[in-house]
């Protein structure tokens, strides 16, 4: 359970969906009955919390501890030797320092070290970190293969054809596609911590779904749908999956894209420990529409009671020109994160 046993968590009072995966087979030979089951508590899980914790996904845990040491590693180097790989715009894959990002509206600086992970086969830090490109490489492609498998469950949740996402994600870690593996660094803070100092401001991530491997540091807060935040608690082993903003979009939010942020332990007189995550954003490929599926709209919004398929992405939105790409939507996300 989350380390700081004190500190009262959705997870201590039993009110965060926990969702075993095991015996789901693969997305090219998936156990049926077992992806219905999940598609059901899924959609309870998304539907009303905007979040669940997933247990026994298939994705080892001394991987994402590999991963954790190799970033450990690149964050020691110099600071030059770091902005060598840094993020430039448009293009998000690259490192990220304290300071540059900031998801709080309110004018507080956002210590945490980033690696933005979109590509797999170039800028990485090989020759600096010997053996980063290929743990991070194989963590990646177990992360892919789990959000797969969980595009093909998230349809069978909407009662959608099976292959309704597969179809506007294939290309992720490659031309076309901004999915990204966010590596996650968030340094000692001092005790007390400094005024006007958070690790991550409040925000909705901007894609499908995301789905969080965390050490057991804790911090990571939801806001329910009556605002009050409350603390997650860390679950070992575990990996958390919360709806985005895209998926709040396409299902006319049957789904709630969930606002989370990532405050600094309570403990006034214990300095922190430096916290470890990675993120996996699943975001469709560039140039699909988001609008809502006609079947999820509300019978009054609906122009037919044609059956979803794969082509009906239009809706009433369209008439009023509010139709928009994914990637549309993630660089206006990207210029108002990176404004200052």
């Amino acid at each position: 359970m989350d380390q700081h046993a004190s500190v009262d968590t959705l997870l201590s009072r039993a009110e965060v969906p926990i969702i075993d995966l095991s015996h789901m087979g693969t997305v090219d030979v998936p156990c049926k009955s077992t992806v219905r089951r999940v598609a059901a508590q899924l959609h309870r899980a998304l539907s009303e919390k905007g979040l669940a914790l997933l247990v026994n996904h298939g994705i080892p845990e001394d991987k994402i501890r590999a991963v954790y040491n190799a970033f450990d590693k690149f964050c020691d180097l110099p600071e030059d030797a770091r902005n060598t790989y840094r993020r430039i715009s448009p293009c998000n894959h690259g490192y990220v320092s304290p300071g540059t990002e900031r998801f709080s509206r309110e004018h507080i600086e956002e210590m945490r070290h980033t690696f933005n992970i979109c590509w797999l086969d170039r800028k990485l830090p090989e020759a600096e970190v010997q053996g980063f490109q290929s743990v991070v490489t194989s963590l990646a492609q177990d992360f892919q293969k789990l959000a797969t498998l969980l595009l093909r469950v998230l349809a069978s949740s909407l009662d959608l054809q099976a292959e309704y996402f597969l179809h506007s994600h294939s290309n992720m870690f490659e031309e076309g596609n901004e999915s990204c593996m966010r590596l996650l660094y968030y340094p000692p803070l001092g005790a007390p911590p400094t005024p006007g100092v958070t690790r991550c401001g409040e925000h909705a991530d901007y894609g499908t779904f995301t789905l969080l491997a965390q050490d057991c540091e804790g911090g990571l807060e939801v806001q329910a749908s009556n605002h009050r935040w409350s603390r997650v608690g860390h679950l070992p082993g575990s990996i958390l999956i919360n709806t985005g903003e895209l998926l709040a979009s396409w299902t006319n939010a049957t789904y709630p894209a969930l606002r989370h942020r990532v405050v600094v332990p309570e403990q006034p007189k214990i300095r922190s420990k430096g916290r470890h995550s990675i993120a996996f954003f699943v975001h469709p490929d560039n140039n699909t529409p988001i609008t809502p599926i006609q079947c999820l709209m509300t019978k009054a919004e609906q122009p037919s009671p044609n059956s979803c398929s794969v082509k009906n992405r239009k809706s009433h939105h369209a008439k009023h020109n509010t139709i928009y790409t994914a990637y549309q939507h993630l660089q206006m996300r990207f210029r108002e994160t990176y404004a200052s």
